[in-house]
């Protein structure tokens, strides 16, 4: 009952081996690998080599295999949005194109930009970033190569390859990712996209969540990619319906699960689950990016008057907000600094700046209230949408696991307390239970939760009352001392 996960994010890529009968990692191997490309327009122009990629997977699973034997499956996930185009032989024609290229939020000669001008063409709408938004760009700019036949998510590209096909495939969440997804067509709305001139037929073809997508050349079953979000709920939320996910790491989200036929909420995009249901969404785009503006700033200004580069700053922040004082109020950061999915050219600020409180340590704690704040506005729409109630958090993302003060901060403006996955890499164990899913081992995705096991909650005690402690536990099924598991994981991490 052991199954490979792959997780392909934005800055590196992690592969896993989970146990459905331990329900944890029994190994895991991250590689940090520069997949960069220069473009022309670096500024907006986000590009990475999906050949660089495709030897990192290569690697991760040979080691993973000799690690552990009796793998009866492989599961992927990987950042959405992006795509690259593919050929006939469903070889790769061009850079995957991120979902942090800008591409499609520059200005056409009418006013809009192109994620604009789309949305308006289909009625849908296409936030630059988005593969559509992206592929209409270039369209109108001749730069799709006159080899490609179709387009897909690096994850389903590698699919592609693990299981030498020729024709891509993805789930609704891949494709709802890509753009122009109708639910309730439960596929690509063809008639919206002919308008905006875009050949249908450059579409994969949707097909169920965990459907199987061929085999590698060792006889393993691959199975069809989820989005990351979803990988990443699916693979540490035990009961949805009780608890949000927050993440933060390179960008920052909320997500809750809604039953079908819940009202849409106009703050937070909707996206498909596996196996039914939707996933509401409020996405930041800077993320733990703001945090790391932060620390270039402090850099720069050591290193101005220094005139020697400084080593490792995250500690010195880290001392500067438990330097014993409390922060002084009024000092406000919007954190916005990428933008937002519905308005790009939105920029972030440092406001309510007076004498006494426009300090290095209160400049942090404003950082960090300000990535917290900007989750908060979506937990208070998703509230007010309907009668919904959450008695949790579950939390996920290096910098909400590494920082104790984000984690504090994000608890105590939620009024919830936050538990936290066993496993460190959501995303690749939420893959690794779709295969479980798609091999019938688990009977359906809403089970996938109880194979996953959580680390004890933290209870922020100023805002959740002491009792709350150990209901929390109870839904949980967590003990008083977590016990020790019966098998180490094994974790290694390559920097290429």
């Amino acid at each position: 009952m052991k199954f490979v996960g792959l997780d392909i994010g934005t800055t590196s890529i992690t592969g896993l081996v989970y146990s459905l009968e331990h329900k944890m990692v029994l190994c895991s191997i991250t590689e940090e690998c520069d997949t960069r490309i220069s473009g022309h327009q670096e500024d907006w122009e986000k590009l990475q080599d999906p050949e660089v990629i495709l030897a990192s997977i290569s690697r991760i699973i040979e080691e993973l295999i000799m690690t552990e034997e009796d793998i009866i499956g492989i599961g992927l996930s990987g950042q959405m949005h992006g795509i690259v185009y593919t050929n006939n032989s469903g070889q790769h024609v061009s850079p995957l194109y991120t979902w942090q290229d800008g591409r499609a939020g520059q200005i056409i000669g009418d006013g809009l930009s192109y994620s604009r001008k789309l949305s308006a063409l289909t009625g849908y709408s296409v936030p630059p970033g988005y593969g559509l938004a992206t592929h209409y760009y270039n369209l109108q700019h001749g730069l799709v190569p006159d080899t490609a036949v179709s387009l897909c998510s690096i994850a389903d590209y590698v699919a592609l390859r693990l299981t030498g096909s020729t024709i891509p495939v993805a789930d609704a969440t891949q494709a709802a990712a890509i753009g122009c997804y109708s639910f309730s067509m439960e596929d690509f709305d063809y008639s919206a996209i002919g308008q905006a001139g875009i050949e249908p037929g450059m579409l994969p073809k949707i097909v169920p969540s965990g459907t199987l997508a061929g085999h590698t050349q060792g006889g393993i079953p691959v199975y069809s990619s989820l989005g990351d979000n979803q990988a990443s709920f699916l693979g540490s939320v035990p009961f949805p319906g009780q608890s949000v996910l927050v993440n933060i790491g390179t960008g920052s989200q909320l997500s809750a699960l809604l039953p079908d036929g819940e009202p849409n909420i106009s703050e937070m995009e909707t996206r498909p689950f596996p196996g039914g249901g939707r996933l509401v969404v409020g996405a930041a785009l800077s993320g733990g990016k703001s945090y790391a503006l932060l620390e270039q700033f402090y850099r720069d200004v050591i290193r101005s008057y220094t005139g020697e580069e400084p080593g490792e700053i995250y500690s010195f922040m880290e001392q500067l907000l438990n330097s014993g004082s409390p922060p002084a109020q009024g000092l406000a950061v919007n954190t916005q600094f990428l933008g937002t999915r519905r308005d790009p050219e939105m920029r972030g600020s440092i406001g309510q700046i007076t004498l006494d409180n426009f300090t290095p340590a209160n400049l942090g704690h404003g950082f960090l209230q300000g990535m917290a704040d900007e989750l908060y506005a979506f937990y208070e729409a998703l509230i007010r949408a309907g009668n919904i109630s959450y008695s949790s958090i579950i939390g996920s993302g290096n910098a909400l696991r590494l920082n104790d003060t984000l984690r504090e901060k994000v608890s105590m403006t939620f009024g919830l307390p936050i538990a936290f996955s066993l496993s460190l890499e959501e995303a690749a164990v939420g893959a690794a239970l779709c295969a479980a899913v798609g091999s019938g081992s688990i009977l359906s995705f809403r089970e996938a939760g109880q194979y996953i096991g959580l680390a004890q909650p933290e209870v922020p005690a100023t805002r959740v009352p002491e009792a709350d402690r150990q209901r929390l536990m109870d839904i949980y099924g967590l003990s008083a001392q977590p016990e020790e598991p019966d098998k180490q994981i094994s974790t290694l991490k390559v920097n290429y």
